[in-house]
């Protein structure tokens, strides 16, 4: 028997959620309709209504899986009438940046070569969670504690943990499991931009050695920019006085939107590659960037988090409502075998993806160049690439 098991089974939750950032809230939201006591225990501070929210540059690329998930969450309707159709996804080698523009590689996918009117949608993570805890009060069965610092898992009596706590996850380390990670020496800088002509929908991502500028379509003529440099050249744009910053934002559009307009701060924070050696310990799951943290290229991060609570929340309702105790051995053992092949999958194509944009020798440039050329042809190889990438 170990430390959970003298805690639980005494009145106390269910399940207790630590982190409550988009997955946790998402987790809580999922299993509250099937009668499961929830404690949500976030340490971040307190969350506005959705009335009350506005708009910043942190934005997230959701694709048709993660939108069936919000669905059944309950939050869906809510959220999306603030968020952006991605109707098209371009690619664009900019290698040679900031000479030779007429270098530039580019390959378009259209959501409609895959029967859909969209690939998925982009929007803003604070109304994400805002609209999320807007229906968590919904439920009596759900408690959320903000400004809390939980160390002490086992006296919350819960029969399951589930760590959404991040990168350096405390639970994480509680429960002993192990992590691989490694730095990038990359920093990605966030931030809103309004522009002169319209984005048509159009997520673009350009490629260069410093990492991935991506343009990401939101409402009303906006957009969000994820601009990943080498960690000491982003730290020195973030210290330009705002026109020069701007002259260089504008710059690295390559003027696909027009004129451009900074409408917020700019934020920043470090890049690097977090696994988790497994997805579970007694009593415990891991979930979202406590279990994995991958580069934004291809914008799959919150995509990879939102199936694990999918996953995780479809096994713990399963087992609750036949009677079993969802934080048995038998239980999470379901989870990381259904979870574990997606993320190790996932992480180490983004990994070698991430490193291979970077790399600016002639013999990795050529090659990456001539995929992507390949990708215009018909055929298989366009279809999968489109299925994997796009419409995770």
């Amino acid at each position: 028997m170990n430390k959970f098991d003298t805690a639980c089974r005494t009145g106390k939750p269910d399940i207790a959620i630590i982190g409550g950032g988009p997955a946790g809230f998402t987790l809580a939201a999922l299993l509250a309709p099937a009668g499961i006591r929830v404690l949500l225990a976030d340490s971040s501070g307190s969350t506005p209504s959705l009335k009350n929210v506005t708009p910043d540059g942190r934005t997230a690329a959701l694709m048709g899986g993660s939108i069936d998930t919000l669905t059944a969450a309950g939050v869906w309707p809510l959220l999306e009438s603030y968020a952006s159709p991605l109707r098209r996804m371009a690619v664009v080698d900019d290698s040679r940046f900031p000479a030779n523009p007429d270098a530039m590689i580019e390959q378009g996918f259209a959501a409609h070569e895959l029967g859909r009117d969209a690939f998925g949608w982009n929007m803003s993570l604070t109304a994400m969670r805002a609209a999320l805890n807007d229906v968590l009060k919904t439920h009596k069965n759900v408690t959320v504690r903000f400004d809390t610092t939980v160390t002490d898992f086992a006296s919350l009596g819960a029969s399951l943990i589930v760590g959404c706590d991040g990168r350096d996850s405390k639970v994480r380390d509680f429960a002993g499991i192990g992590v691989k990670r490694h730095a990038y020496g990359q920093s990605a800088i966030t931030c809103l931009i309004r522009h002169s002509q319209p984005h048509l929908d159009t997520s673009t991502e350009f490629h260069r050695p410093g990492g991935p500028f991506t343009i990401v379509p939101c409402r009303n003529d906006t957009s969000a920019i994820v601009w990943v440099e080498k960690t000491d050249d982003a730290q020195r744009f973030l210290k330009l006085p705002k026109p020069r910053f701007v002259e260089e934002l504008q710059s690295r559009t390559r003027d696909y939107v027009g004129t451009i307009e900074l409408i917020s701060s700019p934020a920043c924070w470090p890049l690097e590659y977090v696994r988790s050696t497994k997805l579970t310990g007694p009593r415990v799951a891991l979930a979202a960037e406590a279990a994995h943290v991958i580069s934004p290229i291809g914008a799959q991060g919150l995509n990879l988090s939102l199936r694990d609570v999918s996953t995780l929340a479809g096994i713990i309702i399963q087992a609750f409502e036949i009677g079993l105790d969802v934080g048995s051995a038998t239980v999470l053992d379901r989870y990381e075998k259904a979870r574990t092949p997606d993320v190790a999958s996932r992480s180490f194509a983004i990994d070698f993806m991430n490193q291979a944009v970077a790399n600016d020798k002639n013999a990795v440039r050529a090659l990456r160049r001539l995929a992507l050329r390949a990708l215009s042809l018909p055929g298989p190889w366009r279809q999968l690439v489109m299925k994997k990438g796009l419409a995770a």
